[in-house]
């Protein structure tokens, strides 16, 4: 959406509004002191301070030969307190001559009704405080991207913990937004796809010649049944659907957030961001310690309710004491390496035949995650580095799935073939 879709006007700021904007800026200023340096400003406080009052933004400067600019955001329209002010007689109504009918005037031209707020703005929920933040963000980064070539550099800056993003039909973070829908989306194909194949195999395998659709051949060639593993070819089926889902989830939420920032997106992206990166480990785990007999239905309980306390406990802590952006990063940090960890001891140790294959999924995971460090500001005003590594998952998650499709055979193969050099 384009940052002037309100009625813009130029003109001499009043004086007065300049003292009003300082006081309420000084009151607020404990506050301002735990957000971004962008929305620390002064530009930036004062111009949200007129906007709360008047439903405009505009940017006061101390030179003179400055003209500050004001906008006044879609958001603010206050539509149906101006019908009721309109209504009500607050224009000055005349009478005209010619049927004695009298028309509602202001200043001797109709006066128009304001416009209700545009549809995209009311499905993401924008309010007027919200609208405000927005465009007196890019009214401050306009100004400084204009005085760069005459007055120095200024470089862009965050607000609110976030960089200067354009926004596109309401939504906040468009690229963030499609990249988390394509994440989706590719999860959903793969696991269809490991889905389909295990069920083909398993049918093709129990009855051999039989009719129908089932005497296509099979996506991959028919696997014995390992005693060890119990009647079931593939038993962590259940396991990797169960993975995929929670991914599915994840990416929803993390379209939902990334359209519109708000307490209970936020929370919803980090809770189901957190589960998934708490099942990865217990599937790591039970991948790994699979057993026959009942042996494996203990150690299954076992590692799940020791995973389940661990993600309670941190959930709570995040939830109800405090929501520590630090805390949950390197927790998340710490269990995705110890994650990888297992993982690439397992592989190396079994000599699994597709260890290749997880060695460099591994390996593009923790170099793509480099991009959250680069944190660059958007380009274009959309693509910024976090929306990159979101990119970057999308093309991970079928080398993933690759893995998944050859573990399918090694779990059915016997335990000799198993440690078979990879071809």
């Amino acid at each position: 959406m384009s940052l002037t879709k309100g009625k813009v006007h130029l003109g001499r700021f009043p004086k007065r509004w300049g003292y009003v904007a300082t006081l309420l800026l000084a009151v607020d200023l404990p506050r301002c002191l735990l957000a971004s340096s962008g929305d620390r400003s002064w530009d930036f406080q004062a111009c949200l301070q007129h906007c709360r009052t008047t439903g405009c933004t505009a940017l006061l400067y101390s030179s003179s030969s400055r003209q500050p600019s004001q906008t006044c955001p879609d958001a603010c329209n206050q539509f149906e307190q101006r019908v009721a002010d309109h209504m009500s007689g607050s224009v000055r109504k005349e009478s005209v001559s010619g049927g004695g009918d009298k028309i509602s005037r202001l200043g001797g031209t109709q006066d128009a009704l304001p416009q209700p707020m545009p549809l995209p703005l009311r499905v993401f929920r924008w309010s007027c405080e919200d609208d405000c933040k927005y465009h007196c963000m890019w009214a401050v980064e306009a100004w400084k991207s204009s005085a760069n070539g005459n007055e120095g550099r200024f470089m862009t800056e965050k607000y609110y913990g976030k960089w200067p993003f354009l926004r596109v039909l309401g939504m906040q973070e468009l690229a963030s937004v499609l990249a988390s829908l394509a994440n989706l989306l590719a999860h959903a194909l793969c696991l269809r796809r490991l889905s389909a194949e295990v069920h083909a195999t398993l049918r093709l395998g129990s009855h051999p010649g039989g009719s129908g659709s089932c005497d296509r051949k099979p996506p991959v060639p028919i696997i014995p049944t390992n005693p060890s593993y119990g009647r079931s070819s593939y038993p962590f089926l259940w396991l990797w659907t169960t993975y995929g889902i929670l991914h599915m989830n994840a990416w929803f939420w993390s379209a939902i957030f990334h359209s519109r920032d708000t307490r209970w997106t936020e929370r919803l992206d980090y809770v189901s961001a957190i589960s998934l990166i708490a099942f990865g480990l217990f599937a790591a785990i039970v991948r790994m310690v699979w057993a026959p007999g009942h042996r494996r239905h203990l150690l299954v309980a076992v590692t799940a309710v020791a995973v389940a306390a661990g993600l309670a406990a941190h959930l709570y802590y995040m939830l109800y004491i405090k929501f520590d952006y630090g805390w949950n990063m390197r927790v998340c940090v710490a269990v995705g390496v110890a994650t990888a960890g297992l993982w690439l001891g397992w592989c190396a140790w079994t000599r699994h035949p597709a260890r290749w294959r997880m060695y460099t999924f591994l390996s593009f995971v923790h170099l793509s995650m480099l991009l959250e460090v680069l944190d660059f500001p958007p380009l274009g005003g959309l693509l910024d580095a976090h929306a990159a590594w979101h990119v970057a998952t999308v093309a991970l998650t079928p080398l993933f799935y690759s893995w998944l499709h050859a573990d399918v055979q090694a779990a059915a193969a016997p335990e000799a073939d198993l440690k078979r050099k990879d071809t």
